[in-house]
């Protein structure tokens, strides 16, 4: 096992838990939003829309900052702040 594999299981995990999280509400309030006809709920179901859409922001930004975070792990970053 290479020295930094441990130093990923974090970010991984952390990210996985958030979208098993947001995924459900996301796809919850969504289907909500599409049950609820425009006529039957005024202007409810944009909001429903707008929640559906921040719940996938959460996930798409959640994704890019384990990229990040694995990226930076990968380039030794840590093992360069040890010298100082």
């Amino acid at each position: 096992m290479q020295k930094n594999t441990k130093k990923k299981i974090a970010p991984i995990v952390v990210a996985v838990l958030v979208i098993l999280y947001a995924g459900p509400l996301m796809v919850m309030v969504a289907m909500m939003a599409g049950f609820l006809g425009a006529h039957e709920a005024g202007g409810v179901v944009p909001f429903l829309l707008l929640y559906a859409f921040a719940g996938g922001a959460v996930i798409v930004g959640v994704l890019a900052a384990m990229a990040q975070r694995l990226r930076e792990i990968d380039g030794g970053e840590e093992d360069e702040a040890q010298k100082y």
